[in-house]
């Protein structure tokens, strides 16, 4: 069985894979004990409008309302075409990301949900929402999923993560789950790939996410990380061909003692590619968070441009963060630029707000919130950006004062 990675592995070092290491590694889904969930058991969230949503239990799936012509299939995880063993080739090890993840999910997991788009097909939106319910002494969940977006397409893809009922008394279940995704933008395609973690108090969540975008191609994946003790991503994403382009938005909050890690390698493999990268974390309490943003121009990526932001806020005596960015140029002919912050809140702005009456805790969650929207403003899809609007507000313990959200 593939080892997992240890901490002494530099872009591993803040992943806490403890719990990982301790769940059972079989699939939640051997375990016939457990009674069969249905929809109405797992707390879903509503359903968005225009969108065909297909939901998975443990990496299995419960239900759908797909469309006439949908584009949604299940594969079994052993005849589903090219595999992630097959995209874990010799150019990603190369590339020196650790791909253990993605192997165990690949040799474990049961099911695939494969999303293929025709040619110059018509705009499609789809929602993907995979439930967590098995302790991790039964076994651990491996969902995975394939998008391949095909030439001049349109896709909007929304993936949440999430642990049956989430928000209650029954949410804390030490759920361990292993996500998988990939992802093949044909030439002119464009993807909207919005994902969403917010498990239970106890969930570990770890994914890995490959990408191969082509030629005049866009992605534009926009991540949110707000649940579960601890959570690790790990994502790869290739630049393949000319013109190829990548608009990356991620907002973590890290409360309490969560951990949450990030690791994104974007590859320019070809001339003329472009990358806009946006993370904004904030850490409460004793919360840790840490996002490693790794950027690689090759030779031939003539006319590369990549532009990094990275910034976390510190709001706890015991809270961590490292936001770190790394760059390998290989040509001169490339444009560059990165940023990476760590610190407390504006001290001067802070004291503004006091002194125009506004109570401590408010004006702490008003910087909070403007901080983090910067990113969470990113999010297409406006039910969506309010949704999570909402569980963020929740967190920073504001939903009332800044009166952002009417909670139901």
């Amino acid at each position: 069985m593939t080892a997992l990675p240890t901490n002494r592995d530099e872009n591993w070092r803040y992943a806490n894979l403890r719990p990982l290491a301790r769940a059972r590694a079989d699939n939640a889904r051997a375990d016939n004990t457990r009674p069969e969930l249905g929809p109405h058991d797992l707390n879903l969230p509503r359903s968005l409008d225009g969108f065909e949503r297909w939901v998975f239990c443990d990496g299995r799936f419960v239900a759908a309302n797909p469309s006439p012509d949908s584009r949604v299939q299940l594969l079994d995880a052993r005849n589903a075409g090219e595999s992630f063993a097959a995209l874990l080739d010799a150019d990603l090890a190369a590339a020196g990301v650790d791909f253990s993840l993605a192997r165990i999910n690949a040799a474990r997991g049961d099911q695939v949900v494969q999303i293929e788009v025709a040619d110059d097909s018509p705009a499609l939106q789809l929602e993907l929402v995979f439930v967590a319910t098995a302790p991790a002494a039964s076994g651990t969940s491996y969902p995975r999923a394939q998008i391949v977006a095909g030439r001049n397409s349109r896709l909007t893809v929304i993936e949440r993560h999430l642990t049956a009922g989430t928000g209650a008394a029954d949410a804390d279940t030490d759920s361990v789950i292993n996500a998988a995704c990939d992802v093949s933008l044909r030439p002119g395609a464009v993807l909207e790939h919005i994902r969403v973690q917010c498990g239970g108090a106890r969930t570990s969540h770890f994914d890995t996410l490959i990408a191969n975008v082509g030629e005049n191609a866009t992605y534009r994946l926009r991540t949110t990380t707000l649940g579960g003790l601890t959570s690790r991503t790990t994502a790869f994403i290739k630049l393949a061909g000319r013109g190829a382009r990548c608009e990356f938005g991620a907002a973590i909050v890290a409360n309490g003692t969560q951990t949450h890690d990030m690791f994104v390698e974007i590859d320019h493999a070809a001339p003329e590619t472009s990358t806009r990268e946006i993370f904004r974390g904030i850490a409460n309490d004793r919360g840790k968070l840490a996002f490693n943003g790794k950027m690689i121009v090759r030779e031939n990526a003539h006319g590369a441009d990549s532009d990094q932001s990275l910034r976390s806020l510190l709001t706890g005596a015991g809270a961590e963060a490292a936001a770190r960015p790394q760059l390998e140029i290989y040509t001169d002919k490339v444009r560059a630029k990165h940023g990476a912050t760590t610190g407390k809140l504006d001290e001067q702005m802070l004291f503004y707000l006091l002194s125009r009456g506004i109570d401590r805790p408010q004006a702490q969650a008003l910087l909070q919130w403007a901080f983090i929207e910067d990113a969470v403003s990113l999010v297409p899809v406006p039910a969506l950006r309010q949704e999570i609007e909402q569980l963020i507000a929740a967190r920073l313990n504001s939903v009332n004062s800044l009166g952002l959200v009417d909670l139901p």
